[in-house]
């Protein structure tokens, strides 16, 4: 029977590969482009040659030392209110309520709300001054302000930050990827339907079994290797400076032989998975064309688990039973360098129960032509 899964698988890969279209464009879709489209939302700034939005804020008071604390503040031009601003520059508004003052902007844009956040930290810097220039003109020590300091410490090394930018994207990436990428290797499951050569394939000495078996590894083949190429194109790119995903590159990354190890098991696991299922889908349909309609509901439930990859919650054993949700976890702990061992036993199990599940409903199908040719 294995000899025979065997064959199958490599008739379908044979087939696969030699739509130069579809084994092009999955390479190039997942080593360069989604890489690049990830890098260029990070560099949007310098890679068009774009410069920043510039903020500058109107100024409605009498306080000569609030202008000159603002003047100090970089990238920020002052207009006293009344003067004419450049159309190019948007503004904020600090008016002078009493001995009040209170700063007008669009909250909705994050430029306005860092301009806002300078704004108000040289206001309070000179607030404090005025403090202790009262308390030193009544002989109290300004020291009363602040008996103490507090600074946090960022023990986090930057292999650790490239680390976590990795683990929040290519989680989520990987498994969108590996599952449309199945799906576009539907014919597999149903091309044996349109060409009308199932009939011959079921009548030679291949058991039912060992057929589904072949059909399934050769999607779960092509399937993993396109998120492999993904996972190499987003270090590469990662590596070489780019800011994947506005997340910030600060060093060279590269994984360990058991990261390695881990990431190709999870993939595996969620690809025969996946495949099981577009495989037992496949029996139902009459073309191609029907079955991706039938799991196009897939896709949107994968996108839904996998985005919890971008979490930083810490889920609990169960969180890894569930498929899909499990893997991105999973996969997300890998490039951390956190992955336990039961989790990935737990994302790895799911799989595989609900693969020899899916399985034996699909070859139950196979030996039912009445469904296999049904009009």
């Amino acid at each position: 029977m294995q000899n025979k899964a065997w064959l199958i698988f490599k008739k379908e890969m044979t087939t696969m590969l030699r739509d130069r279209r579809l084994t092009v464009s999955v390479i190039v879709i997942s080593l360069i482009v989604m890489p690049f489209l990830m890098g260029f939302i990070g560099n949007i700034d310098r890679m068009t040659g774009t410069s920043k939005q510039r903020i500058g804020v109107v100024v409605s008071t009498t306080d000569d030392e609030v202008m000159d604390v603002l003047s100090f503040i970089d990238n920020l031009p002052i207009f006293r209110q009344g003067v004419s601003v450049p159309e190019d520059v948007s503004t904020v508004t600090l008016i002078q309520e009493g001995s009040n003052f209170r700063i007008y902007g669009d909250g909705t844009d994050g430029e306005i709300r860092k301009a806002v956040d300078k704004i108000t930290g040289a206001l309070e810097g000179l607030k404090e001054k005025r403090i202790e220039f009262s308390l030193g003109m009544k002989g109290i020590s300004p020291n009363v302000l602040h008996p103490f300091n507090v600074a946090f410490v960022d023990t986090a090394s930057p292999e650790r930050r490239s680390g976590v930018m990795l683990g929040v994207l290519i989680p989520y990436l990987a498994i969108i990827l590996l599952v449309s990428n199945a799906n576009r290797a539907m014919y597999v499951a149903v091309g044996e339907k349109e060409k009308n050569t199932l009939a011959a394939l079921l009548v030679s000495n291949a058991p039912r079994h060992a057929i589904v078996l072949g059909k399934i590894m050769a999607i779960t083949v092509f399937s993993v290797v396109s998120s492999l190429l993904l996972v190499v194109g987003m270090i590469l790119f990662a590596n070489f400076g780019f800011s994947l995903g506005g997340f910030p590159a600060e060093s060279t990354y590269s994984l360990t032989s058991v990261q390695v190890l881990e990431l190709l098991v999870n993939l595996a696991a969620l690809a025969l998975f996946i495949a099981a299922i577009i495989m037992l889908i496949g029996t139902f349909a009459r073309s191609a064309r029907e079955a991706g309609i039938y799991t196009t509901p897939i896709l949107f439930i994968a996108i839904f688990l996998a985005v919890f990859s971008f979490s930083s919650t810490q889920f609990g054993y169960a969180a890894y039973a569930i498929p899909v949700l499990g893997n991105a976890l999973s996969m997300r702990d890998t490039f951390l360098g956190e992955l336990e061992v039961t989790p990935l036993m737990l994302s790895i199990g799911s799989n595989i129960l609900f693969f020899s599940m899916l399985v034996v409903g699909a070859v139950k199908m196979y030996d039912r032509e009445r469904i296999l040719f049904r009009e």
